[in-house]
């Protein structure tokens, strides 16, 4: 299930959204990751506790969104 989407140019937050049945600081955490995020083209998945944040960047523009499934990789980077 996708509990938290986000996107971005770069640091700045252009729109993010919270699924009414998360909780948790996800959008500090996500700014921690953003600053790890190289602008550069690419696709690639990070493991916060029992979260899994999954990007896509592309032309500079970040899409990232979060689920709580570790190994299903398939609906997040469709919805991406």
């Amino acid at each position: 299930m996708i509990l938290y989407a986000l996107i971005s140019r770069q640091k700045v937050v252009l729109a993010e959204h919270t699924s009414t049945s998360a909780t948790g600081n996800f959008p500090t955490v996500t700014r921690v990751l953003l600053s790890k995020i190289p602008p550069t083209d690419g696709k690639m998945t990070y493991v916060y506790d029992d979260y899994v944040f999954h990007y896509v960047v592309e032309n500079s523009i970040c899409y990232l969104c979060m689920s709580d499934e570790q190994n299903k990789h398939r609906i997040p980077y469709a919805f991406l």
